[in-house]
């Protein structure tokens, strides 16, 4: 609990009752017009009485409000299964614990955040009122640099009434301004969940149930976190929309909508979800998966020999489709891919939500992202409209976020024909299921074009042991009734292995076609990056930028790197 001077103040009411305000100055050494500003605060919210007398040779009194005891918040109990601090800006925004529940048989997640008193928030909402009147309230916050400025600026002006007032200590001055900030300005306390980097969803079903979260080791967990009521949830929605240039109302009752920091944002309002308003938030990966992160010991998400396949598939400009079921990670896949690029390449990313971040060093590339029709049905910016046009700036590289429909699909397979590498990602649980997608109805592509497609990459999330692993990699050969798939590795799920299953054919013409190099040659070359990517996993060369570095040294000295690599050398006396 964070106590501050009015929380004195109430301590001295509660032995005396009532008390002169100079004689509350003088107990707890203020300014007696400071005094009178808590109790008007306190008497605002129904807490205090505060009484000036006919004369003004007395001195006003305040009275304490005997109020109902507070019922105390049910102690959730049982084994802890992990307990971690939530970091922000260096300091702690909330405490978790994961308890293993024997009345419910499934763990909880349990989060501890700062509280103030009831007579404290009472003080916290005169400052809100405060900030309003003197500071603009909505600017463009999808311009980051715009919205970091209002931001400080925000908390600069709240933190200097706040000290200014209760003279606490500086870490008391920031928790408290921090719950100014996030009620005014942000999510209330989910704002604390959307820093947890173990969550990948936040859920709020209904004002009635437990706000509910997606731990990425423990799964789908009930918190202790209740939204006070529909209209803060609804609140909460139209401050997204308003935040992204949209509407959620009665009349448009439905938001998707992605934040600048990445989050994507699904909420209903009531009567469209049927028993209350809802909001629905995918986080997005602070520090997002690498080539690295999928073949370290930990994670064993693919093997280093996979691994190196695809890194040979993305230096020699072949196409890639990456496939999976929801959240089986194709989007980090996809992603991981992308920073093997060479870093002279014109890169070209187009997707509905920004997911896709490249390292620094990738200096060449352009963000396209699609824009919603605004509520009069007008300016709307589609994926196809953003293929097309991609066409025109003279990429190397285009990215699709997803193929969903039959014109983004022909404009995808129209861009292999024009001489582009192009990448993207499809919801498929195997690669026989990729073909049927594409050959059959609703997106119907020939199957001569089908077959522009070199590799395909499918992502698997095994929900009963909540690991994701990469399925398979298959070659797209061109059979006689059409196109076939030839599985060169395989994931075995009652092993947990992966396997070499048979030897690429078209992967092998497509790379002497194309480079000149022998089967031998290439099979030296994956050898090479195979070497490499286990340096790297050794080193804990992980990150993005970690990776892009390692890139940049790679397509300048070949052979220098690889040497490096096989000697084990210090990456700082390479990189």
């Amino acid at each position: 609990m964070l106590t501050t001077k009015i929380d004195d103040m109430v301590g001295l009411l509660r032995k005396n009752r009532t008390m002169r305000l100079n004689a509350l100055a003088a107990k707890l050494s203020i300014k007696e017009e400071l005094v009178e500003k808590f109790a008007l605060c306190m008497e605002k919210a129904g807490l205090a009485y505060l009484h000036y007398p006919i004369t003004m040779v007395e001195n006003p009194t305040v009275t304490l409000v005997s109020r109902p005891q507070a019922q105390k918040a049910e102690t959730k109990e049982g084994k802890i299964l992990r307990e971690y601090d939530i970091i922000k800006d260096d300091r702690p925004a909330g405490h978790v614990k994961i308890i293993h529940s024997p009345q419910e048989r499934r763990p909880l997640y349990l989060i501890s955040l700062p509280e103030a008193s009831q007579e404290t928030r009472a003080y916290l909402e005169d400052v809100k009122v405060e900030v309003s009147k003197n500071l603009q309230i909505w600017a463009d916050e999808r311009n980051p640099e715009e919205n970091k400025r209002l931001f400080d600026a925000r908390g600069a002006f709240i933190s200097n009434i706040i000290q200014g007032d209760l003279s606490v200590p500086k870490e008391v001055e920031v928790q408290l301004s921090q719950i100014v900030l996030n009620e005014m300005y942000g999510l209330g306390e989910l704002e604390a969940l959307l820093e947890d980097t173990w969550l990948e969803e936040i859920v709020v079903n209904a004002a009635s149930q437990p706000v509910s979260v997606y731990h990425k080791e423990y799964g789908w967990l009930r918190t202790n976190l209740f939204m006070k009521n529909e209209s803060e949830t609804e609140n909460y929605s139209q401050q997204i929309a308003r935040k992204v240039g949209r509407q959620i109302s009665t009349l448009n009752p439905i938001l998707d909508a992605h934040l600048g920091t990445g989050e994507r944002v699904n909420a209903t309002l009531n009567p469209i979800s049927a028993y209350g308003n809802t909001i629905t938030m995918r986080l997005f990966a602070k520090n997002p998966w690498t080539i690295v992160s999928f073949i370290r010991p930990e994670n064993r998400a693919m093997s280093a020999e996979m691994a190196a396949l695809l890194w040979q598939a993305m230096h020699y400009e072949l196409n890639i489709l990456v496939a999976g079921g929801t959240a089986s990670g194709k989007t980090s896949a996809l992603n991981s891919l992308l920073a093997l690029i060479q870093p002279f390449q014109r890169i070209v990313t187009i997707e509905d939500t920004r997911e896709l971040y490249l390292p620094s060093y990738q200096w060449n590339w352009v963000p396209l992202v699609t824009r919603m029709p605004n509520p009069e049905g007008m300016g709307e910016v589609t994926m196809l409209d953003l293929m097309v046009n991609s066409l025109r700036m003279r990429p190397d590289r285009i990215v699709l976020g997803e193929v969903r429909r039959k014109r983004e699909a022909e404009v995808f397979f129209e861009a292999m024909h024009t001489g582009h590498s192009v990448y993207s990602t499809v919801h498929a649980d195997t690669g026989q299921q990729v073909l049927k997608r594409l050959i059959e109805a609703p997106i119907e592509i020939p199957e001569s074009q089908v077959e522009d497609v070199h590799l395909l990459l499918v992502q698997y999330r095994d929900r009963r042991k909540n690991i994701r692993r990469t399925n398979e990699i298959s070659e797209v050969l061109c059979g006689v009734s059409g196109p076939e798939l030839n599985r060169v590795f395989t994931w075995k799920p009652r092993t947990d292995a992966f396997e070499s299953a048979r030897s690429p054919h078209r992967y092998l013409e497509e790379l002497n076609l194309r480079t000149g190099m022998t089967e031998s040659e290439v099979l030296s070359d994956q050898k090479d990056k195979t070497a490499i990517l286990k340096w790297m996993v050794k080193n804990g060369l992980e990150s993005v930028d970690q990776v892009g570095r390692v890139m940049k040294a790679y397509y300048s000295d070949i052979p220098g790197l690889v040497s490096a690599a096989e000697k084990g050398t210090s990456p700082q006396k390479v990189l």
